[in-house]
């Protein structure tokens, strides 16, 4: 009896990660395609960031050395529900949000994004407060060090000190690391050093539209460009050197598509069809496919950039229940 319950709960948790009707198996891939037509708020959203220009915003701002590194105030709703511990750690601030009881034992360790330049944004504190809500996990959110006065180096540093004393207080397979955007290209590239390194791994990978090469050279950017109303290849490839400092950009560090996929945890990516670092997901889940490395992949038509982020977003909400499985989903030893 107790192996036909656990059959059916694996059956459910299944069917709402990949749901049958747009679910696709390719041995060790794990396709999910969105079928709901786009939102109209999705839209309206794309619309109103072309009319204000926001892809030239990074190059812009790199050009001009007018980028803001200051932290979004953490809001009111997180200070009133949560609790909320601070710590520090090579002059750069880590903040930890815990629920006020029930607290579990997984704990989400959340790299923001932000093209290496920018810090922890309103949309930052608002994802990890629904995290928090749904799953009763600890979440830490560090203030990593930023590009231009910082570079990759630093950061991995910054990374590897971090994550040494979250392995020194919790179980590796307690932890998640999400990674958005930049952050998700922080995240892959800092598991496959820690892999070459024969430090234990987190429990899972959940890739936010992630940035997976700096470089941008992938040829089908550009077929996606014009789409795309968020981010801007020039400003990016900016933003990717400054962030390389000395280290070649195409080092798995910089751009993890570079990198060895053997040996890493449960990795999942998210990622929408209007944004230029679709073409750099596809490769890494064909790159995965071809090499036999297991890869969940969910893919949403006519999203943009971060959707995720907007809270109200039909579709945000849609992929969060999905996050939320994957974070509630039971350890394997």
């Amino acid at each position: 009896m107790k192996k036909v319950i656990s059959f059916i709960c694996l059956l459910t948790l299944n069917s709402l990660l990949f749901p049958m009707n747009a679910q696709q198996k390719t041995d060790t891939t794990l396709v999910y395609v969105h079928q709901e037509k786009a939102s109209f708020k999705s839209k309206f959203f794309q619309s109103m960031a072309s009319i204000f220009r926001v892809k030239k915003y990074i190059e812009k701002n790199i050009t001009k050395h007018t980028y803001d590194q200051s932290i979004a105030p953490i809001p009111r709703s997180i200070r009133k529900n949560f609790i909320i511990h601070k710590d520090s750690l090579l002059k750069r601030q880590i903040f930890i949000l815990e629920p006020k009881q029930n607290t579990s034992e997984k704990v989400i360790l959340y790299l923001h994004g932000g093209a290496y330049y920018w810090n922890i944004s309103k949309y930052n504190w608002s994802f990890a407060e629904e995290l928090i809500k749904e799953t009763s996990a600890t979440i830490i959110i560090p203030d990593y060090p930023l590009a231009p006065s910082a570079t990759c180096e630093d950061l991995y540093d910054f990374m590897n000190e971090l994550y040494q004393q979250l392995i020194s207080t919790h179980h590796h397979k307690n932890i998640s690391i999400i990674g958005e955007s930049a952050g998700g290209g922080l995240a892959l590239g800092f598991s496959m050093l820690l892999r070459d390194q024969n430090t234990p791994q987190p429990h899972q990978l959940i890739l936010l539209a992630p940035w997976l090469d700096v470089t941008m050279s992938n040829p089908e950017i550009l077929k996606i460009d014009k789409k795309d109303k968020i981010l801007g290849i020039k400003g990016l490839q900016l933003a990717g050197k400054g962030y390389a400092g000395k280290m070649n950009v195409t080092d798995y560090k910089v751009s993890p598509i570079n990198g060895d996929l053997s040996n890493l945890p449960q990795t999942s990516i998210f990622i929408g069809t209007h944004d230029i670092f679709v073409a750099d997901a596809r490769r890494l889940k064909n790159k995965a496919h071809a090499s036999g490395v297991p890869l969940r992949y969910y893919e949403y038509p006519k999203m943009f950039h971060i959707w995720i982020l907007v809270k109200k977003l039909k579709e945000a909400k849609h992929a969060r229940k999905q996050i939320v499985s994957l974070l509630l989903a039971k350890n394997s030893n």
